[in-house]
């Protein structure tokens, strides 16, 4: 076959591919066609350009002979070689890519054809599917709780650190054993019992209330603990989980108080054969007494609320986490299925639902960050003069992605426009309360943003005609992680509300809410600027 008649036909078949496509001569050591699409993912103009900017190739790892032996070798074969590499364009950009060669004759003289597919944004999407399932589990294995997951025949098949810890035993140690070794021996046939019980209706609630709990370290000794049982389905497999907390410093505290207690009613039996000669010394004893109670007091019911948090806490983020990684696991598991070129529209839209479940992700770990950071006082205000409805404007933008179908946001401004506040947290003021707008108002519907700048304040209402908030709800809906009776069903941590106040707090303003349930909320925000 004549030469330019095959590049003229090559050319025609390869014209529109969206693949490098090039033809290589196996004697002469070098590329006799190149299709257009190869030319612009090297960044290059024409074959010639190629042979002076790739003289050794445009692999990242260049081939040994001992390498391109073992490819003729393997061709030979009739196979079709494949692989995925790094290669370098002219202005050396690396870009990942699958390999295919096959050889053929033309005329006699041995060609291969190779064409090489670009599956960076594949790849990229691999390493943050990685790196979200590498922050998971560091959540889950450094958390400061023990965690123990069993499956239905009650062996044990994930534990966090603290738990190895809290039981005496090394790393990965527990796996595979009963939970019953942390019973301790006289319960553990009622435990057995109470295990059967809760697989047949298993539900969250806190283990053993009213009782005195104790779990058994590797040693047979014993500690008090609080446990909270969860559940959920990996598939049609049910496992259960059990949240542990070491309460021996609580119970220690409660003992003091009972001591204290004791020691106070003794005195006070005593009071009247001693009021004449100790009536002083009595009053200073009572007294400090008195603040012991106090500060014991203030740090049970401290102990007390730390755990509910932390309870509401891992309950929430347990289920918050495992929707968006089970989309990011099944859609991941979907694109692997999709290998064909024709089936590109099918990966990318199963891209957008791992990237979707990332941001979800992403906006729950930094909610749990900014209430960190406000809890510790680590947030500082920084002031200084911006334009707001610019700021309002960029807002909008940001919010598009959520907006759903027939969504509109309505802004008007009145007053000056220039603003001496702190630029950061007057932004996450309005996309927080914009975007529980848009979550919890039906579609076609429209959200009011009106912005009042004068008279020495700044002031922000943003209007909705969704599903309101009952008057008891409104009562706590500033709290950590509460979230109203009517919204269960949609996604949220119940702390963006409770964020949204605290900012208000640091820029010396307030929150207010007016609402009613079916017809609609405004948040309205106070700042004297």
């Amino acid at each position: 076959m004549n030469l330019p008649i095959s590049k003229a036909l090559l050319e025609t078949v390869f014209k529109n591919t969206p693949s490098f496509m090039g033809v290589y001569n196996v004697s002469t050591h070098e590329f006799v066609f190149i299709n257009q699409t190869g030319f612009k993912m090297l960044n290059i103009n024409n074959l010639e350009e190629f042979k002076k900017v790739f003289p050794h190739g445009f692999r990242k790892d260049k081939l040994s002979i001992k390498d391109h032996d073992a490819i003729a070798i393997f061709l030979q074969n009739n196979k079709v070689w494949s692989e995925e590499i790094i290669f370098e364009n002219s202005i050396k950009d690396e870009f990942w890519g699958n390999l295919q060669i096959s050889s053929f004759n033309d005329e006699g003289v041995p060609h291969y054809f190779i064409r090489i597919t670009d599956i960076s944004s594949h790849k990229k999407t691999e390493q943050q599917v990685r790196d979200e399932e590498n922050r998971f589990e560091a959540l889950f294995m450094h958390a400061a709780i023990g965690i123990i997951m069993v499956n239905r025949e009650g062996k044990i098949v994930l534990s966090n650190h603290f738990a190895d810890v809290l039981f005496g035993y090394s790393r990965g140690e527990l796996m595979g054993n009963p939970l019953d070794i942390l019973i301790p021996l006289n319960l553990k046939v009622k435990h057995q019992h109470t295990f059967q019980n809760y697989t047949q209706k298993p539900q969250d609630r806190a283990m053993g209330v009213g009782f005195d709990l104790n779990g058994r370290r590797k040693d047979g000794s014993l500690f008090p603990v609080e446990i909270s049982l969860s559940h959920f389905k990996s598939g049609e497999t049910p496992y259960y989980i059990s949240f542990i907390n070491d309460t021996t410093f609580k119970k220690k505290a409660e003992n003091d108080l009972l001591n204290k207690n004791f020691e106070i009613k003794k005195l006070n039996d005593s009071l009247e054969k001693e009021v004449i000669n100790r009536t002083n010394a009595l009053v200073e004893t009572l007294k400090s007494l008195e603040r012991s109670k106090v500060e014991l007091e203030i740090a049970l019911n401290k102990e007390k609320e730390l755990g509910e948090l932390k309870s509401r806490f891992v309950s929430m983020a347990s289920h918050e986490f495992r929707t968006p990684l089970t989309a990011i696991q099944s859609a991941a598991s979907l694109i692997e299925k999709y290998q064909k070129f024709e089936e590109q529209d099918k990966r990318t839209r199963h891209t957008q639902r791992i990237k979707a479940a990332v941001g979800n992700l992403t906006d729950i770990l930094e909610e749990f960050l900014s209430v960190g950071k406000l809890e510790e006082g680590k947030i500082e205000t920084k002031m200084s003069t911006f334009d707001l409805p610019e700021l309002m404007q960029e807002c909008i933008i940001d919010l598009t992605s959520i907006i759903r179908n027939g969504q509109q946001i309505n802004y008007q401004h009145d007053g000056e426009s220039s603003i001496y506040l702190d630029k950061s947290l007057v932004r996450k003021i309005i996309i927080n309360l914009c975007s529980n707008a848009l979550k919890f108002s039906p579609e076609n519907s429209i959200i009011e943003v009106q912005t009042d700048c004068q008279s020495g304040y700044f002031i922000l209402r943003v209007s909705d005609k969704g599903i309101g908030i009952s008057a008891e709800d409104q009562k706590h809906l500033f709290d950590r992680f509460f979230r109203g009776a009517n919204v269960t069903n949609i996604q949220g941590t119940g702390l963006g509300l409770h964020i949204v106040a605290r900012y208000a707090e640091l820029l010396n303003g307030k929150v207010t809410v007016n609402s009613e349930l079916n017809v609609g909320t405004t948040f309205t925000v106070t700042i004297k600027s």
